[in-house]
């Protein structure tokens, strides 16, 4: 046995004590023994227990007291009552106020180890749900929404604010960009993150289908109704319900899906008991959402009940510092489940993934990077492992036929003239063709900077005039 049970066993009577220490040494437990209820009290305040066997009579602090303070200092730690024939009328009593089980003395061993064995299993799972939960809370943390940028910065504040309420919330942006992972996010760092999180994505689902499995149904509520089912509403109860691509959502089932909100309250197809849910709705889409309303994809009132708060995510064009930290973060991930050596990437690789508008955005650059590694001889990415089909296809860096015709020297020299060249249009682009600012972020004279633009064939006052346009 890998962990041994910790067991406090706690009776007034000595003989009892000695009795249940030989039987749990026996099974393979370890037994820690109280002889009254004050000393218990005081071994649950330092020491945590797997199991509590205790007798209900006990003098001056009894069984009772001693369950009521294990409610409060091991309120996941199972407590099995000891009571003598005659009185099992109390030893109910104690199980509606959270014992587990209990046993008549005098008691056969073999139920014992039933009730022990049963009590522990309780236990266990109680652990594996806390670990459970401890292992989503790390996924789902902001350690790996990966962000250093001021807008994720920004977003990361919010949802610190709005996770704790109970509000709607709307998360727009690009398709890929990570909405779900916020959604999860919040519900990870709400009160109701100890109950389910029920993701639905609404273009999932045809229209005819999309009610039944939304409100739930009753048997013979339409043809195959065989049986009664309960909603995907009914699943989140307590907890947080997420409709992904909300705009796809018949303006129908928003009318309906607005009274349940409205109401907290449901009733299924085919049914008329009005059924109490308490949820949580986070939504999503990528459209556009004066477009999506215009279009009648949204009806206003279904709008404003979800758009308590809007979360916007902008794509990864619009927040290019925070891509080297991502392909980094993607890259490790991948190494952990390939048998590669790989370092890294190269230089180039990275000015390249900077230099890409990322039309998929997240999703699309961390299947590049699994891409790369599958697909890598070397111990670092280079340009020839990226897909042809994306990201080369914009490359304007060395083919590796060009490589193939140039020595090493002018390889090199070809490289480092494409990487000053792409450094200076990223910043002429960043700082509006402004000069004095370009040498600051470079770290160099301004007399410099002008011979660099020169060499490259660069003029400073286009930029301001593209900028001005």
């Amino acid at each position: 046995m890998s962990h041994k049970f910790r067991i406090l066993v706690i009776d007034d009577e000595k003989d009892m004590l000695n009795a249940c220490c030989k039987i749990l040494d026996a099974l393979g437990y370890h037994s820690i023994l109280a002889d009254n209820g004050k000393l218990a009290i005081e071994l649950l305040a330092q020491d945590e227990f797997d199991l509590i066997l205790c007798d209900l009579f006990l003098p001056e602090v009894d069984g009772m007291d001693v369950l009521k303070k294990s409610n409060e200092l091991a309120p996941q730690t199972p407590v099995i009552i000891f009571t003598a024939y005659g009185t099992v009328d109390r030893a109910v009593a104690a199980m509606k106020f959270g014992a587990f089980d209990f046993i008549e003395k005098p008691f056969e061993i073999e139920h014992l180890k039933v009730l022990i064995k049963k009590g522990l299993s309780q236990r266990k799972l109680y652990l594996e749900r806390l670990n459970l939960l401890s292992q989503l809370l790390e996924k789902y943390s902001f350690d790996n929404i990966i962000g250093q940028s001021s807008a994720m910065n920004k977003i990361f504040d919010l949802v610190e604010s709005v996770a704790p309420t109970d509000v709607n919330i709307l998360i727009t942006g690009d398709s890929g960009t990570g909405k779900e992972l916020i959604a999860r996010s919040i519900h990870s760092r709400s009160s109701r993150h100890t109950h389910a999180f029920v993701p639905v994505n609404c273009s999932a689902f045809p229209e005819t289908l999309f009610e039944a499995e939304l409100f739930g149904y009753e048997k013979g509520a339409f043809t195959g109704a065989t049986r009664r089912k309960l909603g995907l509403l009914e699943f989140a109860d307590e907890g947080t319900f997420f409709l992904d691509e909300v705009c796809e959502l018949p303006p129908s089932l928003q009318a309906k899906l607005l009274r349940v909100l409205q109401d907290q309250q449901l009733r299924h197809v085919g049914g008329t008991e009005l059924i109490q849910v308490d949820v949580r709705l986070i939504s999503a889409t990528n459209w556009d959402l004066e477009r999506a309303r215009t279009k009648g994809l949204l009806r206003d009132d279904f709008y404003y009940r979800i758009n308590v708060v809007n979360i916007h995510i902008p794509p990864l064009r619009d927040r290019r510092e925070d891509i080297p930290l991502l392909a980094e973060y993607f890259l490790r991930n991948q190494l952990k489940t390939s048998a590669r050596d790989i370092n890294g990437f190269h230089p180039l690789v990275l000015i390249e993934f900077e230099n890409y508008n990322w039309p998929g955005n997240v999703r699309e650059l961390e299947n590049v990077i699994e891409h790369a590694v599958a697909v890598s001889r070397g111990n670092e990415i280079t340009l020839a492992d990226l897909p042809t089909n994306t990201i080369q296809k914009e490359s304007k860096f060395l083919t590796t036929n060009q490589m193939n015709d140039l020595s090493l020297a002018e390889m090199k020299n070809r490289s480092y003239d494409e990487i000053e060249r792409t450094y200076l249009i990223r910043h002429l682009k960043e700082f509006k063709g402004n000069v004095t600012q370009i040498a600051q972020k470079a770290q160099m004279t301004r007399r410099n900077l002008h011979r660099l633009l020169k060499k490259h064939g660069l003029d400073p006052s286009s930029w301001r005039i593209k900028c001005e346009n």
